[in-house]
């Protein structure tokens, strides 16, 4: 019992520091990076008062309360607006005018390609926006599922889509790497009128040249550039999607929702890993759309070879 409570003791340490100190990611980036597992903060405080409860108080029962409580108000601080903040009212499941939509982040997992090209067949989607998919799954894909593809440079992102679009922007890579692998396809009135971004962000915590004499955080400068192509487009139809690398919960994505200026319809919806024991404790893959779409269902896919779930959005275009 007493390896216990020093365990426990650690560990509500831990996570009571980290809580805290992620709250300064509203000023410093370096911070945020500590957002995005708050569940896994909320989780270490659970365990934490649930062996408080069975200390004594001469024992370090008050203090093991006490860690445990700062690292479970600090995670709640976090998550609790992605919980509790309501979405737009949802439209029925035999809503006209549905697309669906899967984003998927594909791990170049070759002994899984098949297992990968089948499932995505029998959802049959209007639009999959695919990441890190190599050229032998992007085949594949194509051999089960015709579709329109066209890519980021070097295919980072790849958008498969039923309907033929009317013009299609092609962004990555850029002057030292900052500019966020990303396709943005805009369709004709008789394919709906709708803009589809399929974008790929880089990981929290990588740092790089902005320019000769600068350095930034490469998911910041991700998120900048985006902005500044995405933003001047019209909301209405507007969908934008992909593996953002950034939970809900993080300030820069709060920020980023804000400036975007249309719904994210994915929800607290865990996605990676999908792979190992665990179950996924990071909502990094995103569907955001404009106005002019309700949400029919989002949902999470299987397991399927990758390390991120698929997830599979069906709107609904309202006139």
């Amino acid at each position: 019992m007493g390896f216990l409570r020093i365990v426990a003791t650690g560990l509500g340490a831990l996570c009571a520091l980290a809580a805290v100190l992620a709250h300064g990611g509203r000023w410093d980036d370096g911070l945020d990076v500590l957002t995005h597992v708050a569940p896994l903060y909320l989780a270490g405080a659970v365990l934490v008062l649930g062996v408080a409860l069975f200390t004594p108080q001469r024992q370090g029962g008050t203090r093991l309360a006490v860690l445990g409580g700062i690292a479970a108000i600090g995670a709640l601080a976090l998550v609790a607006p992605e919980l509790t903040t309501p979405g737009s009212p949802p439209a029925p499941a035999d809503a006209p005018r549905r697309l669906k939509l899967i984003q998927f982040n594909a791990e170049p997992n070759a002994a899984q390609f098949e297992v990968m090209a089948r499932w995505l067949a029998a959802e049959d989607p209007d639009v999959l926006i695919l990441e890190d998919g190599p050229p032998q799954l992007r085949a594949a894909i194509l051999q089960r599922l015709p579709r329109h593809m066209f890519c980021a440079p070097e295919c980072e992102v790849s958008v498969f889509s039923r309907a033929r679009p009317a013009s299609v922007q092609r962004h990555g890579g850029g002057s030292y790497g900052m500019d966020p692998g990303m396709v943005i396809a805009r369709y004709g009135p008789g394919d709906g009128g709708h803009v589809i971004v399929g974008l790929h962000y880089a990981r929290p915590f990588g740092v790089a040249k902005k320019s000769r004499t600068a350095m930034a955080r490469v998911q910041s400068e991700n998120s900048r550039r985006m902005l500044k192509i995405v933003g001047p487009l019209p909301k209405a139809r507007l969908i934008v999607a992909g593996d953002f690398n950034s939970s809900p919960w993080s300030f820069a994505r709060r920020r980023e929702d804000a400036a975007l200026g249309i719904e994210r319809r994915t929800r607290a919806l865990f996605s990676w890993p999908a792979q190992g024991p665990t179950p996924p404790f990071l909502p990094i893959d995103h569907v955001y759309a404009g106005p002019a779409w309700k949400t029919v269902s989002v949902r999470r896919g299987p397991r399927i070879g990758s390390d991120h779930y698929p997830v599979v959005a069906v709107l609904a275009r309202v006139p």
